[in-house]
Parts: structure tokens; sequence; C-alpha cells
């Protein structure tokens, strides 16, 4: 049987032997390099042709890259985070808030906390030193129940608010602040609880105040004019400033946020409690009940709808009520007015703002 010689010729990639075949002499294999030939061989077409006919070893394709398709929950934070972006656009758009329209242009003069980095202005109350004749100025022009007061109440109202500004740390969540926030602010939590004992609230250390209305998220989402949460006051001040500038038509946000932060010292907290207040409040909420309940009725319309949403929001109304429409509820509801009377010793009716010494 003839004897063959095989050469095998290694091709440019080095990933496949070419064989060719010379017959007779004996068996034999020899290994050229790349672009090496059989001897006699001037050419060696089909190495090419032989080439483009081995298959390719396959490449591995490289994997789809997977997408985050977001959840329901996911979906519904985004929306809540983009009406809020539409809502601080909006605000930033519309006319400046009624403070400075009314050139409330004394802006603080003290130092603030991080006002670059922050979205919000810090007031520490212990550092703005009011003096007696800067409170009374602002308290004249924009406080109707300070000028109802004698001289002796007067100084006693000012004693007070010197000591409820300085309990308190303001945060104004606006690019400018002005003095009168944390004075008229303070002057409504001074208000309700004139005819108390204890009147300082320690239960709420910051008091955070808006341009408008702002955005609540943590329950549901809604825009607030005002609410209690935390250690937290919360206002705008567009609308604690509508609150005083009409005293008669028993709106005022003011009065009915810090009636909700009393009643959460008194009966939640349970410190630095008013104990003529904790034990006078059985005889509110008695008459407080009868009321409640002849405001659902037809025809009664002394209280908002809102008032009649849970006993707590008729509690913060009723202090509005009673405070700049005193003589509806006296003539509505009498023994309610005398409890109100009773419960925070005062009678705006006949004018008298407190009877305590």
């Amino acid at each position: 049987m003839p004897f063959d010689t095989t050469y095998h010729i290694a091709p440019t990639d080095k990933t496949t032997i070419v064989t060719y075949k010379v017959s007779g002499g004996k068996d034999i294999d020899i290994y050229l390099d790349k672009d090496e030939l059989p001897p006699g061989i001037d050419s060696f077409p089909n190495v090419d042709e032989l080439l483009r006919t081995i298959p390719l070893p396959d490449i591995e394709q490289p994997k789809k890259e997977e997408h985050y398709i977001p959840g329901p929950g996911m979906v519904i934070a985004f929306i809540a985070i983009f009406i809020f972006v539409l809502f601080r656009i909006k605000r930033n758009f519309e006319t400046e808030e009624e403070g400075t329209r009314d050139n409330f242009v004394q802006s603080l003069s003290v130092k603030s906390s991080n006002k670059k980095q922050s979205a919000y202005i810090t007031y520490y109350g212990d550092e703005l030193n009011f003096s007696d004749k800067e409170l009374t100025n602002v308290l004249t022009k924009r406080f109707p129940y300070f000028n109802s007061l004698s001289q002796i109440q007067k100084a006693r109202f000012l004693e007070r608010l010197h000591h409820f500004i300085a309990s308190k740390i303001f945060k104004i969540h606006d690019k400018a602040a002005y003095k009168e926030m944390p004075i008229l602010i303070s002057a409504a939590a001074v208000q309700l609880t004139f005819g108390l004992k204890k009147y300082l609230l320690p239960n709420f250390d910051f008091i955070h105040v808006y341009p408008q209305e702002f955005m609540r998220v943590n329950e549901s989402i809604c825009f607030l004019e005002g609410n209690v949460s935390g250690h937290s006051v919360n206002l705008s001040w567009k609308h604690f400033l509508q609150g005083y500038a009409n005293p008669v038509n028993g709106q005022n946000v003011g009065l009915h946020e810090f009636a909700h932060a009393l009643y959460y010292q008194t009966f939640v907290v349970e410190e630095n409690v008013d104990h003529s207040f904790r034990d006078t409040f059985d005889d509110f909420s008695n008459h407080g009940n009868k009321v409640f309940n002849q405001e659902a009725q037809p025809g009664s319309d002394l209280y908002s709808d809102y008032a009649l949403k849970n006993f707590q929001e008729f509690w913060a109304e009723s202090t509005e009520i009673f405070f700049e429409k005193p003589a509806a509820m006296k003539a509505a509801y009498p023994q309610l007015y005398d409890a109100m009377q009773s419960l925070l010793n005062q009678d705006p009716f006949n004018r008298i703002a407190s009877v305590i010494t």
C-alpha cells in the first residue's frame, strides 16, 4: 500500500490546521508554519478556499440589558414628587406673600443656620432679643387682641411673649424671614393661653412657617393651611395673616393650631399641664357634644362642616369662634360659651381678656 506524506499547514489565525497529502514515500507528518508551502509547490490557491469553508467558532452574544420596571408604589411616589415640584414652581412664580405686600420689610438680622444649604432659614428664639418697643409696635399694628388689653394686661402679655419666643425655634421655609413672623405667631399662642398659668407648650419646640399652603405627604397628599405634628406647629403665613386681618369672621388658623397643641400638651404628653384647663375640659366636652350634634342638623351653621369632622376639630374651631364671634356663640349656645369662659379663664364678649392674677 502506498505511503502518504501529510503536510499540516498552519493558517494565519492559528485556529485550524489545513492538511495537504502527497502520495508515495513513507507515512510522515510534516508541520509547516504559517505562510509556508510544501516543497515543489509554488502556490496553494485552495488554502484560502478551505479556510473559508471552516465554520467559525460561536461567539457568545452579549446579554440584553435588563430594564427596571417600577411597581405601583414607586409610580405613586414619582407622581407625588412630581406634584410637589409643580407646586414649588407655581409658588415661586406667584406674587410675594402677604407679609411682604404689606411692607413687612424689616428682616431679622440674626444668624441663621445653613442658609445656603437648607431649604429654610432657622432662627433661635432665645437669640432674637426683641425689645418691648419692637413687640408693641408690631402688635399694635397687626394684633387687635393686644389693643383691647389694659396697660397692666399689656405688660403681662409682653412678658409672656418674651418667654414664649425664647422657648421656640422658628424655621422659615422661604428666602426671607421677617420679625413679624415669630412675634405674631407667638402672640397667637399667648392669646389662647393668657388666662392659664401654664402657657409655654414645651412639647412643641419648633414652629415651621410656610409662605402659603404647604404639602403633607406622610398620610395622604393634600395641601394644608396649618397642622400640628410631632414637636412642631406648622403654619401658612399667608393664612395666618388673613386670620388676624379679619378678626370677627371666626376663622383664625393660628388659634386653631395652638388649640390642638394645647390639647395635645395636656392630654397626650401630660407634662407641664395647666390643671385648671385639664379639670374643666370635661365640662366643655359635655356641652360641646350637645352642640356638635345640634350643628349636624339642618339650619345650624355657626360651625363649619370641617368642625364636624371629629370632636378635635370641633374643639379647635370653638376657640376661633369664642374669640372672634363671642356674641354669636353666647346667643346660640350660652352654656357652651360659659364653659369656654371657665376653661380659658377669659371673657371676650365683655372684653375681659383674663381674670387671672
